[in-house]
């Protein structure tokens, strides 16, 4: 799998560290942005943009025009937003684990981030045709997951996914 969907299944070695031999094992997906650059070089990248263009605005000022370095320094303002708004939601994303009987999903966008718990036996993943990313349902609930994942990815995940939580329904089949 690629590194945007981190599986793991600790299998019996979790149920061996906790002691219990009849515990079922423990799945996991970790669903992130893919970036393809590290933080230090997009700020390297964003830095160097800004400085260049507030160098060139301050050599209009020398020639005598001023505007030309205000909207540079604008320019150079709206970078720095952008850094800002990457650095924000650089760890968006989704952590799945599946557990026994309960379905954790941790959702983080920015600064928010929530955790739902729900019974395996009673969720599903649609995935619709449209762009739309799968969404875990279980009753009125619906958490969208996969949702910085391309499509392939995406495809590759529900595949995963339905087929573990077809495992656990059938009892005994994880043991």
């Amino acid at each position: 799998m690629p590194d945007l969907i981190d599986h793991t299944a600790s299998g019996n070695a979790q149920a061996a560290t906790t002691g219990n031999d009849s515990a079922p094992p423990a799945f996991g997906w970790n669903l992130r942005r893919h970036f393809a650059m590290t933080p230090h070089a997009f700020m390297l990248h964003i830095g160097a943009a800004a400085g260049l263009s507030c160098a060139i605005g301050i050599g209009f000022w020398i020639v005598g025009y001023p505007m030309v370095f205000g909207f540079c320094a604008l320019q150079a303002l709206a970078l720095a937003a952008a850094f800002i708004h990457q650095a924000i939601h650089a760890l968006d994303g989704e952590e799945l684990v599946l557990a026994g009987d309960t379905l954790e999903v941790h959702t983080t966008r920015g600064f928010r981030s929530a955790t739902v718990r729900l019974n395996p036996c009673w969720t599903r993943l649609e995935c619709r045709a449209d762009a739309d990313p799968p969404a875990l349902c279980s009753g009125r609930t619906r958490v969208p997951v996969a949702v910085y994942l391309a499509e392939a990815q995406r495809r590759r995940f529900a595949a995963d996914f339905n087929r573990v939580l077809a495992r656990v329904r059938t009892p005994g089949s994880l043991r």
